[in-house]
């Protein structure tokens, strides 16, 4: 067998999930070049020595130690290539392999230590949100150099002398991580704890150890606030300049400031001055500490203060992607804010400040250099549409180009195209509450006010995909020709404003237009959206009752939608068109039911066979006719009857029998109500149960003037359900 030239050395433990994974992902590598694969199962019970069984070349158990390293080294001194190739069970290697390939061939290369661009990703999405950290990880040493692992936990190799490492980067070579994602709680909290456990095993072995202080900050932060301490002693250890303080000064101001966020510690302002003061060129410094420093002063309201840091930070991440700073430092902890994940979180933010600064030139560039098709947070996209139409509402700046590159951004199919659906209908959502009324109404009191912010929309009339820009135009016009040229380029009216509609159709615009045929359902559906206080659904409702319903089905199933809406949510008790909308509701029912039903299912055998609303229509048509005909009481009956099958109409019905009370106690005579006045008094001479009252309701005095002694709702026809 032709000797390695790699030794590829795996420890795992119960790593089932994602340990074929690894293996996998090694195997083009190990086509490519000679290699040998060392793993040591250190316990597991989960069935990952089986999978393990299936690709490794030595296989061997390793009793856990409570050491990382005494793990590690007992795999290297099993292997026998030229270099040793370290990857864990949760990572695996990406497919570009082109550099360790390179290097099999490279007889020069003088560097005995290689590092490779690690990415720990922070969500189960992986790519798809673009949230990880990436730092270099020395994971290639020479054999020949007899080094090996030093460190129960956080184990690495260093140089025998103690001097720093010279490494080659092999940039292109990525190990993907997920192992710091956890399922459940429990799974963080058991990892958590081991690895604590044994960073107080080694701090107590040196407790003015910078790297171990900072190991112990990166693991308790997020748990408790020993983290405080921590982070307090690894400041106190570089100002003392202790062995290795330069180094790793940038890291320890970084972690000091975000447990100083994290825990709200008095220090936060001192540490990010320090910070800067002594390491400027640190790139922890220029990207974490910014990032941290940003978002305190943003929700401290100092806009000075953040918009500084904000700038420093976009600085400070445009030079780390062009590599602009000292390399080395990558191999000295992770970068936690140097992903698009949190690129994308201040390019939003950072508008916002400039807003708050009264510099809208600024957001508004700002917003144009947001990467709008990489949003993946609703909030974030909310946030853009607002600042959009603050610019609007309070600046004469021209947001058009701006709001026509953003929403082509955000359709675009990325990561997939429900990603960019879903931004869509996020953009449209927030958008359509500024055409609502009472939105329009609030801005026309605010001193800033220089024009509606929905005007910023005006220009997307232009996109076939998007009705947001026709509703704004419509809402600008009163030209009822335009209006319905408007109309009519509608495609998708699920997405049409419905106050664009509603002013289109006060405007004179008869609905639906004759080119637009619409389904029964489509014309609920608007009309349920039109059930708002604020809205003019009940004067439409009354107004379509006057047209000529007779000959045209779509004007009579419109009539009808918005008859049956209005009644269902009308203000009953606070109705000044109760009286209006009821009798349009019966006579639009009186000229729909006939049609649409067939003649023998209106009659009370078979009424109960239409839907409920129907069903009180048709007595409520009945009802009016019998009004009409001057006949109150069977007015009062078929109303009850239409009740008893629809009780949901119960204020309706109240509505009517209150105004019916009221206007025949208007009309009453002198002699009916003296005779109300005689018949009342009688009334009161006997105990309720007495039969003298049972057949004095059935007099013909008594029938005369009952509406006036009980009331219609209470009268001779039973009260209504309580």
């Amino acid at each position: 067998m032709k000797k390695p030239f790699y030794s590829i050395g795996i420890i795992f433990k119960n790593e089932i999930r994602c340990l074929e994974r690894c293996l996998k992902s090694l195997q083009p590598l190990r086509n490519a070049v000679p290699c040998e694969l060392v793993m040591a199962d250190t316990g597991s019970s989960d069935g990952s020595r089986e999978v393990a069984e299936r690709y490794a070349d030595i296989l061997f158990d390793f009793p856990w130690v409570d050491d990382f390293s005494a793990a590690r080294n007992a795999v290297m001194d099993r292997c026998s290539g030229a270099w040793y190739l370290s990857i864990d069970a949760d990572e695996w290697l990406a497919e570009n392999i082109d550099e360790l390939v390179l290097l099999s061939k490279d007889q020069k290369q003088p560097l005995n230590f290689g590092g490779v661009t690690l990415r720990n990703y922070k969500s189960f999405d992986l790519e798809k949100g673009q949230n990880y950290v990436e730092f270099v990880a020395v994971r290639l040493l020479r054999m020949s150099t007899g080094i090996r692992y030093k460190g129960c936990i956080h184990e690495s190799w260093s140089n025998p002398d103690g001097s720093t490492l010279e490494i080659m980067t092999l940039s292109k070579t990525m190990f993907y991580h997920d192992g710091y994602i956890y399922e459940d709680k429990a799974a963080e909290q058991a990892k958590r704890e081991r690895n604590m456990a044994l960073l107080k095993k080694k701090l107590r072995e040196n407790p003015n150890h910078l790297q171990t202080l900072i190991e112990c900050v990166d693991s308790s932060k997020h748990h408790g606030i020993e983290s405080a301490e921590y982070a307090r002693q690894s400041v106190e250890l570089v100002g003392q300049k202790c062995p290795t303080w330069d180094r790793f000064g940038g890291v320890v101001f970084r972690n000091a400031v975000s447990v100083a966020q994290l825990h709200q510690l008095p220090e936060m302002e001192e540490w990010i001055r320090q910070g800067v003061a002594c390491f400027p060129d640190s790139i922890f410094v220029r990207v974490d500490l910014a990032y941290y420093a940003f978002v305190y002063y943003f929700d401290e309201k100092k806009y000075n203060e953040a918009a500084y840091w904000g700038e420093a930070y976009c600085k400070g991440l445009a030079d780390y992607f062009a590599g602009n700073y000292n390399t080395s430092e990558s191999t000295r902890g992770v970068l936690e804010f140097a992903s698009p994940f949190w690129e994308r979180k201040i390019s939003v933010l950072l508008p916002q400040v400039y807003l708050e600064l009264n510099e809208p030139e600024k957001a508004l560039a700002g917003i144009r250099n947001v990467k709008g098709g990489e949003l993946e947070d609703d909030r974030q996209i909310e946030l853009c549409v607002n600042m959009l139409m603050r610019i609007q509402r309070t600046t004469q700046l021209d947001a058009a180009a701006v709001v026509n590159a953003f929403w082509n951004q955000i359709n675009l199919p990325f990561p997939d195209k429900a990603m960019a659906e879903k931004r869509r209908i996020e953009f449209l959502r927030v958008a359509a509450n500024a055409l609502t009324k009472n939105y329009r109404d609030d801005e026309l009191t605010r001193e800033e006010f220089k024009r509606h912010s929905y005007t910023v929309f005006h220009s997307l009339i232009d996109h076939k995909d998007c009705e947001l820009g026709t509703a704004v135009v419509a809402l600008e016009t009163d030209d009822q020709a335009e209006l319905e040229r408007l109309l009519d380029s509608v495609e998708n009216w699920n997405e049409f404003s419905i106050y664009a509609l509603e002013h289109a159709i006060l405007g004179g615009v008869r609905f639906p237009l004759a080119s637009k045929v619409l389904n029964i359902e489509e014309m609920d559906v608007f009309a349920a959206r039109m059930s708002r206080k604020d809205s003019p659904l009940v004067g439409l409702a009354i107004l379509a009752a006057e047209e000529d319903l007779a000959e045209n089905w779509q004007s009579l199933a419109w009539a009808r939608g918005l008859a049956l809406a209005a009644v269902k949510t009308c203000d009953w008790v606070d109705s000044k068109q109760g009286m209006e909308l009821c009798q349009a509701f019966a006579k639009i029912e009186n000229t729909f039911l006939p049609r649409y039903y067939a003649p023998e299912l209106l009659c009370d055998e078979n009424i109960r066979m239409l839907p409920p609303m129907h069903r009180f229509g048709w007595y409520c048509g009945k009802a009016f006719w019998a009004l009409d005909a001057g006949d109150p009481a069977e007015y009062v009956r078929l109303l009850r009857k239409g009740l008893d099958i629809c009780p949901e109409m119960k204020s309706m019905v109240e509505f009517l029998l209150t105004q019916l009370e009221e206007s025949q106690r208007v009309q009453a005579t002198p002699e009916l109500l003296s005779l109300a006045e005689q018949v009342r008094t009688l009334l009161s001479m006997y105990p309720a149960d007495d039969p003298a009252v049972e057949a004095l309701k059935q007099s013909a005095a008594y029938q005369k003037v009952a509406h006036l002694i009980e009331g219609p709702d209470l009268g001779v026809f039973g009260g209504l359900p309580q």
